[in-house]
């Protein structure tokens, strides 16, 4: 479980680091199988497909692939890894034990890699006043937890620590809204290593930018979600009508499955009716 230590960093900087929450062996099997999931996108044998399985491009542009949990990929072990113990006992303290589906794509990025500062708004107001945006930090995704696991080593992401809990500076507004790829002085780079794992808060300022001599971005980024809490339009809609083919319940372990069966149960509403 979450030491008190990594509970209160979350809190207080928006994210902490944990070396265990995949087993080893876990580990191995999903770099080999984000191995050939990458292959099939990019030699057209597994294609993207509004209705049907999502891959985030096709060919080498695929590089956000986020079907991985559909049989035509052939690759359980992601669903088992979303459902994993090791995964659980960390989101417990945050979002508690009765969960619903969030997500697990897996980001393989080549060559250039630049995401601009930004918050995950979902949607909601940018450039909002004090109270505004102190609102929408207090409600939007309070209910998630966001995570990325370094299939190898992964320098990529960075993070105002903190910023999660206050209105932005003159300077972060500057560069939010108008100079995404300036610099913002309290920005911190994350260096993943091999195997480890960030916790973190999407409502932080935060980038994505992959230095020069970091030869490719190999990360899975998953979330899930606090069932106890009422579905969000904003923070849990997406791109997710793939996940409502006959042939992806059966597919799951069962863990990962009553994940999936939450989320069902409150999503598939909303599609039928178009929201």
């Amino acid at each position: 479980m979450a030491s008190q230590q990594q509970v209160d960093q979350y809190r207080d900087q928006g994210y902490f680091i944990a070396d265990d929450a995949v087993a080893p062996e876990m580990l191995e099997e999903m770099i080999a199988a984000a191995q050939r999931a990458t292959a099939k996108v990019r030699s057209g044998e597994i294609v993207d497909d509004p209705a049907g399985v999502r891959t985030g491009g096709t060919g080498d542009d695929a590089t956000f692939i986020s079907g991985l949990m559909a049989p035509e990929f052939g690759e359980p072990v992601f669903a088992e890894y979303l459902g994993s113990e090791a995964l659980a006992r960390y989101l417990q303290p945050f979002i508690g034990d009765e969960l619903r589906l969030g997500w697990v794509h897996l980001c393989v990025v080549e060559g250039d890699y630049e995401i601009g500062w930004h918050r995950d708004t979902g949607g909601n107001d940018r450039d909002g006043s004090y109270e505004v945006e102190m609102d929408i930090l207090a409600r939007h995704r309070s209910n998630f937890m966001k995570w990325h696991l370094a299939l190898a080593d992964d320098p990529c992401l960075w993070i105002v620590p903190g910023s999660q809990r206050r209105y932005r500076t003159d300077r972060e507004r500057e560069v939010l809204i108008n100079d995404p790829r300036g610099e913002i002085p309290d920005g911190q780079q994350i260096d993943l290593k091999r195997g480890q794992t960030i916790f973190w808060n999407s409502n932080t300022i935060h980038r994505g930018l992959k230095p020069d001599d970091v030869a490719e971005r190999w990360t899975v980024m998953c979330a899930l979600i606090d069932h106890r809490t009422a579905y969000d339009d904003h923070g849990e809609k997406g791109d997710h009508q793939w996940l409502m083919a006959d042939n992806i319940r059966e597919a799951l372990p069962e863990r990962t499955r009553h994940y999936y069966d939450n989320w069902r149960a409150l999503a598939e509403p909303r599609m039928a009716a178009g929201g």
